[in-house]
């Protein structure tokens, strides 16, 4: 087991991508911490981990209140005593008319995607140094970070990229604190997100024609790079954003 006595935090872990992935960090030997607000399904996959032999627990977790951000760290320590990953997955996706587009709108696209991204890189860091405990820091970005959207995003676009430049700008500031940051960069996976923006059958088309792979990404197909970052393997790997698209940025 590549995580072997490591306790990971994930946000926004009870569905989608970081089911996927609080699932796939249990597998590896971590014990996980499951930050979300829908504590009810968050409870739901801390039993599917325990069933399957590892540890984890929900804590319910607003990531737009920088009080509950803190409290996640601080109870994570109590529970545990220690913090070795992070993953900032939690995010909204706000598919809205750019002439229609919000400050409301603007701010809680911000707020969740990026602001909640660099606040807990800072208090989770902080946490690392105080405990004198190296970790890995993986952000979730997202092709969106490289390249616009055709559908009207333009608030999350921005926020993913910002995601990709705290990534880059927050690993030079931590390496010598032994913490390396990283981030991934999926592509059009098929989740309720993605659901959201496009209708079922013009999502599958799109991943047919528009995908070199051929179709959809799932949840499952972050889980490798993910774990590849969180583990020594990746020990040299810093400020690096790794795309995860079935090849969609190379066409």
């Amino acid at each position: 087991m590549k995580l072997h006595n490591k306790v990971a935090i994930v946000t926004g872990g009870a569905q989608g991508i970081g089911r996927a992935i609080t699932e796939g960090l249990a597998q590896e030997g971590a014990t996980v911490v499951i930050a979300d607000l829908k504590i009810d399904k968050a409870q739901d996959v801390v039993s599917t981990i325990e069933a399957g032999g590892g540890r984890a627990i929900a804590l319910k977790v607003d990531m737009m209140q920088l009080s509950d951000i803190s409290a996640m760290v601080e109870q994570t320590l109590t529970h545990f005593g220690q913090i070795d990953i992070l993953i900032n997955n939690a995010g909204i996706l706000i598919v809205k008319s750019f002439l229609e587009m919000t400050e409301t709108d603007w701010e809680l696209q911000i707020g969740v995607n990026l602001k909640a991204a660099f606040f807990a890189t800072q208090k989770v860091a902080e946490a690392m140094i105080r405990t004198g405990r190296p970790g890995k820091i993986v952000n979730v970005a997202s092709t969106s970070a490289f390249t616009a959207s055709t559908i009207p995003t333009v608030p999350y676009d921005i926020s993913k990229a910002g995601v990709r430049m705290l990534t880059m700008s927050s690993a030079v500031q931590l390496a010598k604190y032994g913490i390396s940051v990283n981030a991934i960069a999926p592509g059009t996976i098929e989740t309720d997100l993605s659901r959201s923006a496009l209708e079922p059958e013009k999502l599958e088309k799109f991943g047919q024609v528009r995908i070199p792979k051929g179709r959809l990404g799932q949840p499952q197909d972050l889980v490798g790079a993910v774990v590849f970052l969180c583990s020594d393997d990746s020990d040299y790997v810093l400020g690096h954003t790794l795309v995860v698209d079935g090849g969609w940025l190379a066409v």
